[in-house]
């Protein structure tokens, strides 16, 4: 090997060295013993993730009562699972065990996996947490009742800064699974009687944003399926 060659090899293996330093630091635990060896630590981990999501789901059934789960589709189980291993947290790790959990149920009659399984991928434990606080808050009136709650309400509940919080709220508004409260016309607009003209660009001036939000039924139904 030339001179020139080596020093190339040389560097590529400094420049592996140094990425793998760095992705050591952003992951929690002593994942790289060797560069040779870091791929298959990172399946390990994953594979351990899944057997947990997979053991817990088992657990959630059988206290239901339930002890043969329903086939379902190959492509909505790996793609269930392949999700589900990147998870850290114990209560995304729960919420992912009780969505296979509700799609292998004999007795859920909706098939909730693949599309669940997209959203669910797209929400941190702090969307979660927003959620879940809408949720158990709801239906305390009836079954349809789903009031609607302050965003700054909202924002609080996600346990961060003012900043993460609205960025959270404005991805659960993205993904439907709240509405924001219809607006409001000021009190003065109310009076005025339907035969009287009035142009639209004063209406748009005064209408009233509630800033309120509830669960969608799209969100109604997740929750459903991650929580009970």
């Amino acid at each position: 090997m030339s001179n020139d060659n080596s020093e190339l090899a040389k560097g590529a293996g400094l420049a592996a060295e140094k990425a793998l330093d760095f992705v050591e630091k952003l992951i929690a635990g002593p994942f790289i013993e060797g560069t040779g060896i870091f791929t298959d630590k990172i399946k390990y981990w994953r594979f351990k993730n899944q057997v947990n999501i997979i053991t817990k789901a088992k657990k959630y059934l059988e206290s239901k009562g339930i002890s043969t789960p329903k086939k379902i589709p190959i492509k909505d189980v790996t793609t269930l699972l392949e999700y589900a291993s990147f998870e850290e947290e114990s209560i995304m790790q729960d919420s992912w065990a009780k969505l296979l959990s509700n799609t292998i149920n004999p007795n859920n009659k909706f098939d909730s996996c693949h599309v669940f399984s997209q959203i669910l991928n797209q929400l941190s434990i702090n969307e979660i947490l927003v959620l879940n606080h809408m949720y158990v808050n709801s239906f305390m009136l009836s079954s349809g009742h789903r009031p609607y709650f302050d965003a700054s309400d909202l924002k609080r509940k996600s346990q961060t800064d003012y900043i993460s919080s609205s960025i959270i709220l404005d991805n659960i508004i993205r993904l439907r699974l709240v509405e924001e409260q219809p607006p409001k016309l000021l009190e003065e607009i109310k009076k005025i009687s339907d035969s009287d003209y009035i142009e639209q660009e004063d209406i748009d001036h005064r209408i009233e944003n509630s800033n309120r939000f509830r669960l969608s039924n799209f969100g109604v139904e997740l929750m459903k399926q991650i929580t009970d």
